[in-house]
């Protein structure tokens, strides 16, 4: 008798999803603006602060290193299309 229950289970764990980045955003204002769109459009995104970046985002409200705004290889297209329809400075 086969587990039915385990085999769900390896299969979800032998999904991988790569992780691309979407744009690399300086302040909190690009980060809102860019972050609500993609929320607006159910396009899911993790964000990625480098190195002591994200304390710095909290104390500051603003990085000096950056923020990786990262998104699923499937949204990608979708997401640069959404983006590009704005203006951010850069």
């Amino acid at each position: 008798m086969v587990n039915k229950n385990k085999e769900n289970h390896e299969n979800k764990e032998n999904k991988d999803i790569e992780l691309v980045v979407l744009r690399t955003v300086d302040n909190n204002m690009d980060l809102g603006v860019i972050t609500n769109l993609l929320e607006e459009n159910n396009i899911p995104y993790l964000l990625r602060d480098h190195g002591t970046g994200g304390y710095m985002r909290i104390i500051s409200g603003g990085s000096l290193y950056g923020t990786d705004i990262l998104v699923e290889e499937g949204f990608f297209e979708r997401a640069s299309e959404i983006i590009g329809s704005i203006t951010l400075t850069e």
